[in-house]
């Protein structure tokens, strides 16, 4: 099927392996270069509440019927102009766009997991309900590339010579760069 206008959303779940599942809101990770996200905003912006609902409702219904354990995230391709949604996939394991939805939720979900993995239920984990979310949060990832024919930009290594993260109140940064670390073309250009 065809799309003028598509949006990259996913869900954070938590399961509990019991049976229960919650949805910890959506992120949009619709900006992307070659297949990989490079900004994720939580929550999404400019979606209408009634694909929110939807898509956090499918989300957990597709946690609790697998009855799912830990953290997870579903993904969902959003038609803005149809204000429809459809289901890609399931990630069962935390992705490292997950701190977006740690900051909106102040919540931990490494921790989480662990203790999920102990045995602790959602309930005993206080989550029966999904946790109420202040502000917003955007990751954004760099891209090394080089310029190359006809505007054409390809993946590149070489050494960072400057590392000057970005810091203040609200900032987190996650990184192994640091000056003098050299970078690999042996993945992709993140």
């Amino acid at each position: 099927k065809y799309f003028q206008k598509i949006r990259h959303l996913e869900v954070q779940i938590l399961g509990d392996g019991k049976g229960d599942a919650i949805a910890l809101g959506e992120r949009d990770c619709s900006v992307q270069r070659r297949h990989q996200k490079v900004v994720e905003v939580a929550p999404a912006p400019n979606i209408s509440p009634t694909i929110r609902d939807q898509i956090c409702d499918a989300a957990i219904a597709i946690g609790r019927t697998a009855n799912y354990e830990n953290a997870g995230t579903v993904e969902f391709l959003v038609d803005a102009d149809a204000d429809r949604f459809y289901f890609i996939e399931v990630n069962p394991r935390i992705q490292v766009e997950h701190t977006v939805t740690e900051a909106i939720t102040g919540l931990d979900l490494v921790a989480l997991q662990l203790q999920i993995s102990a045995g602790k239920t959602l309930d005993d984990l206080g989550l029966c309900e999904p946790p109420a979310t202040n502000g917003y949060a955007i990751q954004c990832r760099i891209n090394m590339e080089t310029p190359g024919k006809k505007g054409m930009f390809k993946p590149t290594g070489g050494t960072i010579n400057i590392f000057e993260p970005p810091s203040g109140p609200g900032i987190r940064v996650d990184t192994f760069g640091y000056a003098g670390y050299k970078t690999s073309t042996r993945y992709d250009s993140l």
